[in-house]
């Protein structure tokens, strides 16, 4: 049986050599980002969200704090987790997650939230961090190396399996 779909973004926020993401290492609770670091982004809600763009900026400003002034699409990943778990916990959806840039914003207001720590980082030292394995796929093999992407990611278990490029847009 096939898991249901769910729709939701993921973005990256840049200033200069930085990226900034939400810091969930002291985190202890069921969250799924429990002890990572991940950028912003969430589910897409057909009450909040006419489209998957407003779901992106509403996902900054709920987690950071930050009024994302404009957004470069990058492409679209779909995480397959049929017999995937977290923390021993069965993932309950398949993920159709949206990829942005974010260049143009104004932060005047970020602060720490509900949802995890700011936290600047050279983009060099990203991948020295604990990511979600599928985040380190997005972050070191296809954001740097193409305009737009597709790509499937296949967990089993708690182990990342596959990572299939579909198509892709050289930079």
């Amino acid at each position: 049986m096939s898991l249901p779909l769910r729709i939701a973004t993921l973005c990256f926020i840049y200033r200069k050599d930085r990226t900034l993401l939400l810091d969930f290492r002291d985190t202890q609770d069921h969250l799924i980002h429990a002890g990572k670091v991940s950028p912003a982004g969430g589910k897409f809600e057909e009450s909040k969200d006419r489209t998957i763009e407003d779901c992106a900026r509403r996902e900054i400003l709920e987690e950071m704090k930050i009024i994302a002034r404009s957004l470069v699409y990058r492409g679209k990943v779909t995480f397959l987790n049929e017999n995937r778990t977290i923390n021993n916990k069965p993932m309950k959806n398949n993920w159709e997650v949206h990829v942005y840039d974010c260049f143009d914003f104004d932060d005047s207001n970020a602060k720490v939230g509900d949802y995890g720590a700011l936290l600047w980082i050279d983009r060099e030292g990203i991948l020295d961090l604990p990511l979600h394995e599928g985040d380190r796929v997005i972050i070191r093999d296809w954001l740097p190396k193409y305009k737009q992407f597709e790509g499937e990611i296949v967990h089993v278990g708690e182990k990342l399996t596959e990572a299939r490029l579909i198509s892709s847009i050289g930079l």
